[in-house]
């Protein structure tokens, strides 16, 4: 028989153990958003790669069987089938870009948003306009990551809340920071926004902001709608201060 005994008297820390400090406490925070990332990046490179090309080929294979079945019943259904293939991949594609978009580790935060912000507009039956600079914000892989997120939840939550028509994205740098600014012309935010329940896509967002030492700004914009503000370090890494 297997006894298990719980003490619920704390035990001391030894004087080499002291409680760790607001930095190591961020540090390991970053730690763990990156194994998420990293994670996230095996299993979206599987799907894209392993799963895409499983169902190219049996697209193929249910193509060459439209050469030998004879008569219109089968043509019928091998033509449905490649549809049901096809709807498959698109989805197999969406669901690793959402896990992780592997445009972003290619080609760059600059096009990995726009390919968001295009996939959304379609989605969502919107416009979606998208500025920034020539070239890439020169930040550290996780900050570029962690940009991309927000902007990932900001156009969430105008699908599912701001019942807007126009959204923008703005993301340059300027001075020592790279700021991102989402706009909408929806029917803007409540004064409680952070602090309602559900509201944990924007708490989320605000605990990744305050791990790089960025700030993060909600407000209705002027006449309708509402403009998130999010300002980061160049040289953030989650782990300073």
């Amino acid at each position: 028989m297997l006894q298990v005994t719980l003490s619920h008297s704390p035990t001391p820390l030894a004087a080499d153990e002291a409680a760790p400090s607001p930095a190591e406490l961020r540090a390991w925070a970053v730690s763990l958003v990156d194994a998420r990332e990293d994670e996230r990046l095996r299993i979206a490179r599987g799907m894209h790669d392993e799963l895409g090309q499983l169902l190219t080929a049996l697209k193929l294979e249910v193509a060459g069987l439209a050469q030998v079945a004879p008569g219109p019943g089968p043509a019928e259904r091998i033509a449905c089938m490649k549809a049901l293939i096809d709807e498959t991949i698109v989805a197999v594609r969406r669901i690793s870009d959402d896990l992780r978009p592997l445009m972003l580790d290619d080609l760059g935060l600059n096009a990995a948003v726009e390919s968001l912000a295009r996939s959304a507009a379609e989605r969502m039956v919107i416009e979606v306009t998208v500025r920034h600079d020539e070239e890439d914000p020169p930040v550290q892989p996780g900050v570029a990551t962690a940009l991309y997120r927000m902007v990932q939840e900001a156009l969430t939550n105008v699908a599912r809340h701001a019942h807007a028509t126009d959204v923008s994205i703005d993301l340059r740098v300027a001075g020592a920071h790279v700021v991102l600014v989402v706009e909408d012309n929806g029917t803007g935010l409540p004064s409680d926004a952070l602090r309602r329940e559900g509201s944990w896509g924007l708490r989320g967002l605000r605990e990744r902001v305050t791990l790089f030492g960025g700030t993060l700004t909600l407000e209705n914009a002027p006449g309708s709608g509402a403009r998130m503000t999010v300002r980061l370090p160049l040289d953030a890494t989650g782990v300073s201060g």
